[in-house]
């Protein structure tokens, strides 16, 4: 019985978070009251406030499961790259498979670009929501590093820049041609920015000159 409830509940979360997301991109998040958020997820005030103790709680629990969502995209990524070692004439195909997986798991979702916009505003505007939100962002960000760190070791590969920098710079990226791509609604956005992803990580990523030879 506990987990028909348990199961009931997160049900109930999931809409409230979709129709928040939802009405953050669309109207900013002091635009989108609880009452509309409940409104469209098909609740009462009270289903609401039994599941969050108001909007910055949820704002929280949004960018919890972004950030897991990026791990869980990041690492099957990086599953992409095979364990025998990587040569600069299978490099391209390896990135371009990677960078595909993190098209589909993670930029393709218009509403986050904007969402992710919106949670930085109210951070600036209300400085207690900072600190939980620099920490989720900053705790699933430094999972992600490790897991590509531990893939660059493996192929004893190394970066023209720092990869706490590659990271932000990837960030950086991503976020606005995907932004440009909504705000000028040019269908091909998708694709322009897989190729340019795909060329910006393969000039960062030097490979030893012979895989098989230890790095001296």
């Amino acid at each position: 019985m506990t987990s028909v409830v348990s199961s009931r509940r997160q049900h109930t979360r999931d809409l409230l978070i979709a129709a928040a997301t939802d009405l953050f991109a669309e109207k900013s998040i002091p635009g989108a009251s609880v009452e509309e958020i409940c409104e469209r997820a098909g609740f009462t005030r009270g289903a609401f406030y039994s599941n969050f103790e108001g909007k910055e709680e949820l704002c929280l629990e949004i960018v919890r499961r972004r950030g897991e969502q990026l791990l869980a995209t990041t690492r099957q990524a990086l599953a992409m790259i095979p364990d025998t070692p990587v040569s600069a004439h299978s490099l391209d195909e390896i990135i371009a498979k990677v960078v595909a997986v993190l098209d589909v798991g993670i930029t393709l979702d218009d509403n986050w670009v904007l969402v992710r916009n919106e949670l930085r505003l109210y951070a600036y505007r209300n400085p207690s929501f900072r600190p939980p939100l620099l920490e989720i962002e900053r705790t699933a960000t430094s999972l992600a590093t490790a897991a590509l760190a531990d893939a660059l070791a493996r192929h004893r590969a190394d970066l023209l820049i720092p990869l706490d920098q590659l990271m932000l710079t990837l960030d950086a990226y991503c976020e606005r041609t995907r932004l440009d791509a909504i705000l000028s609604g040019d269908p091909s956005g998708n694709h322009t920015w897989r190729d340019g992803l795909e060329r910006l990580v393969r000039s960062l990523v030097v490979l030893p000159a012979d895989p098989a030879l230890p790095r001296p």
